[in-house]
């Protein structure tokens, strides 16, 4: 997973390139007659312009491909320094990743449909190697209560045909997750973005509830989960204290659909 996110931020002469080429020789000349236009309508109204025009293209191309280049080195000199592409070059190959640990005690699974056709394929480790399957826009949402008080949020993306509507198609019982009471979730070295997840020791109990969620209510259930954009003191997967009253809500109306269920 390291290196398919490390491979989206290689060096590459395309992005360095392609701008300066494509637009370096537009804009200078774009930029010409328009201050032209505003220094006769300002400061000189008998300007000729059509004869400044027609004696400017000799230092008009010097100055065009001095801009082309200098832009072709700023981008290079900018990628080659970039902290980002020279963390994601050296950190798949050093194999070191955080860990942040949380002891779970009881969960309960809901169940979201939510297709994105811009981004409609999953990840799947087979064969020895990362594999795009086909996203089925199905996805099971495990509440899970921590040793620690806190809610946790995770997620499990089902591959499939999309089915259009609100409700999708529940994936068999033997395939849904199953959370067990260690979990462990690696992130690349000094930053949020989470790498995989990992459970240890014996199975948690767990409510599964038919219930689906609204679009509003998958919105704030993952604005709640900080999967994506958050900062400190928020933390990966952890419903902040300000936001566990609606999260204990939602899982209220999902154990209603369910009825009640038995003392363990």
């Amino acid at each position: 997973m390291a290196r398919w996110h490390a491979a989206g931020h290689r060096f590459s002469w395309l992005e360095v390139l392609v701008p300066p080429l494509c637009f370096g020789p537009i804009l200078p000349p774009l930029a010409l007659l328009p201050g032209l236009l505003a220094y006769q309508a300002l400061l000189a109204p008998s300007l000729d312009l059509d004869g400044i025009v027609g004696q400017s293209f000799g230092w008009l191309a010097v100055v065009t491909l001095l801009f082309t280049m200098l832009w072709g080195l700023r981008n290079f000199l900018r990628d080659k320094h970039d902290p980002v592409k020279r963390y994601w070059q050296s950190m798949p190959a050093q194999g070191v990743v955080e860990l942040e640990q949380h002891d779970l005690v009881s969960g309960i699974s809901l169940w979201s449909n939510d297709f994105d056709p811009d981004c409609n394929t999953l990840l799947r480790w087979a064969n020895g190697k990362l594999e795009s399957v086909q996203d089925s826009g199905v996805l099971q949402w495990i509440l899970a209560r921590t040793m620690a008080g806190h809610w946790l949020i995770f997620k499990e993306e089902y591959p499939g045909d999309f089915c259009y509507g609100p409700v999708g198609r529940m994936p068999e019982a033997k395939k849904q997750l199953q959370p067990c009471q260690q979990l462990a979730i690696a992130f690349a070295p000094g930053t949020n973005l989470p790498l995989g997840r990992r459970f240890d020791g014996s199975p948690i109990p767990m409510v599964n509830t038919p219930y689906w969620m609204s679009v509003n209510e998958l919105k704030r259930l993952a604005e709640a989960a900080h999967h994506w954009m958050f900062f400190a003191p928020d933390r990966y997967a952890v419903v902040n204290d300000q936001d566990a009253a609606w999260v204990q809500r939602m899982v209220d109306r999902a154990q209603a659909s369910v009825g009640p269920q038995p003392a363990r």
